[in-house]
C-alpha cells in the first residue's frame, strides 16, 4: 500500500534570508525569459551543485545558486505557477522534493517517493513532474517501475497524499517520457518500451491507448516536444547528430540534420514563438536552431563538466543497469 513508502506530505517553508536572496536573483534573470516565453540557458555543476542561469537572448543577468546534495536528482519544474521554472531536487536517500520558489523565494519541503537505502537496492522509483492536472502548474509525480504505477501529487488538491491520482501505466524496463501528447493542456503518462521500440501513451483528453512504433533503442536519445507548434508533443528521437521527429497530426516523420554525434540534446523554446526549437550543447557551447526566424545561433555558457539544465527532458531508449 501507498502508505507503507510515503510519510503525510512535509510542508516546511523555511524564511531563510540566504535562500530569498538567491531566489531574487534567479527571479530577475529568469522573469525576462518567462514572460518573453524564452527558455534560459542553465548549467548546474554536478560537483559544487551551483546551478547558473542566462537569458538565451544573451542580454539577461547572470545568476547562480548552489542548491542540493550528491546524489540529489534534479527537477526543475514550475511548481509555483508563476511561469518560471523553480530550482528543486529530488532525494531518493529520504524521499524528499527540494523546491526553491521562484516566486516568492521560499523553501518547500515535501516527502514523496519511496526511499531506497543500499541495503535494500532494488529499482529505484523515477521522479515524473508534469502538469498532470491541467492547470498551469507542476505536480509532484514519480513513478515506480517495480509496479509500473504512476503516483501524482497534484497542485489542485493542495498536494496533499490522501488526493494523490494513482494510475498504472507501464512496467521494469521501460522508460517514461511523460508529455501533453494529446494537445489537452495536461500531461499524458507514457513509456517507451525498448524491447518493442513501441511509445506507450495513456491520452488523458479521451483515456484511449496510443501506441507507436518508432525510434532505435541503443541508438536514440528520447526527445520528445511540440516540434511543429500545434500544442501536441512530437514523438522525436536524436541519433548521431541527426533528429527524427514525427508530427503528431500526420504522423510523418521529418529528418533534421543539427548537432556532433557527441552533443547533447537541449530541446526547448528559445525564441518564445511557442514552439521546441531544435538546439544541442557541446564543450560550453550552445547551439541553437530558431524556429521563428528560422536562424542558427551559438552562444558559450558553461564549462566541460557541467549538466545543461534544459538535457533533463532528454531520455536514454534503454534503462540503465542498476
Amino acid at each position: 500500500m501507498i502508505a507503507n513508502y510515503y510519510s503525510k506530505v512535509e510542508l516546511r517553508i523555511l524564511f531563510l534570508a540566504f535562500a530569498a536572496l538567491f531566489a531574487v536573483l534567479f527571479a530577475v534573470s529568469a522573469a525576462k525569459g518567462a514572460t518573453s516565453g524564452r527558455a534560459d540557458l542553465s548549467v548546474v555543476n554536478p560537483n559544487s551543485n551551483v546551478w547558473k542561469m542566462q537569458s538565451s537572448d544573451g542580454e539577461g543577468s547572470f545568476s547562480a545558486v548552489e542548491w542540493g546534495l550528491p546524489g540529489d536528482l534534479r527537477v526543475p519544474a514550475d511548481y509555483d505557477g508563476d511561469g518560471i521554472k523553480d530550482i528543486a531536487v529530488w532525494r531518493p536517500s529520504n524521499g524528499n522534493w527540494y523546491i526553491l520558489r521562484s516566486s516568492d523565494g521560499m523553501i518547500w519541503q515535501l516527502r514523496w517517493g519511496q526511499t531506497t537505502p543500499s541495503r535494500r537496492g532494488g529499482i529505484k522509483d523515477v521522479p515524473v513532474p508534469g502538469d498532470y492536472d491541467g492547470d498551469g502548474i507542476d505536480d509532484i509525480a514519480i513513478w515506480r517501475p517495480t509496479e509500473g504505477r504512476w503516483y501524482v501529487l497534484t497542485s489542485k488538491t493542495g498536494f496533499y497524499p490522501s488526493s494523490a491520482s494513482i494510475s498504472e501505466w507501464g512496467k521494469i524496463g521501460d522508460v517514461p517520457v511523460p508529455a501533453d501528447y494529446d494537445g489537452d493542456g495536461k500531461t499524458d503518462a507514457a513509456v517507451f518500451r525498448s524491447t518493442q521500440n513501441c511509445w506507450y501513451i495513456a491520452q488523458s483528453k479521451t483515456g484511449d491507448l496510443d501506441m507507436r512504433k518508432f525510434g532505435i533503442a541503443g541508438k536514440d536519445v528520447l526527445v520528445p516536444a511540440d516540434y511543429t507548434g500545434d500544442g501536441r508533443a512530437d514523438l522525436a528521437v536524436f541519433r548521431s547528430g541527426v533528429w527524427y521527429v514525427q508530427d503528431s497530426a500526420s504522423h510523418q516523420t521529418e529528418r533534421f540534420e543539427f548537432g556532433f554525434a557527441d552533443s547533447q540534446p537541449v530541446p526547448a523554446d528559445y525564441d518564445g514563438d511557442g514552439t521546441t526549437d531544435f538546439a544541442t550543447y557541446r564543450l560550453g557551447t550552445w547551439y541553437i536552431f530558431d524556429s521563428g526566424a528560422p536562424r542558427l545561433r551559438s552562444l558559450r555558457f558553461g564549462r566541460d563538466g557541467e549538466v545543461p539544465l534544459n538535457s533533463l527532458s532528454v531520455k536514454p531508449s534503454i534503462v540503465a543497469a542498476n
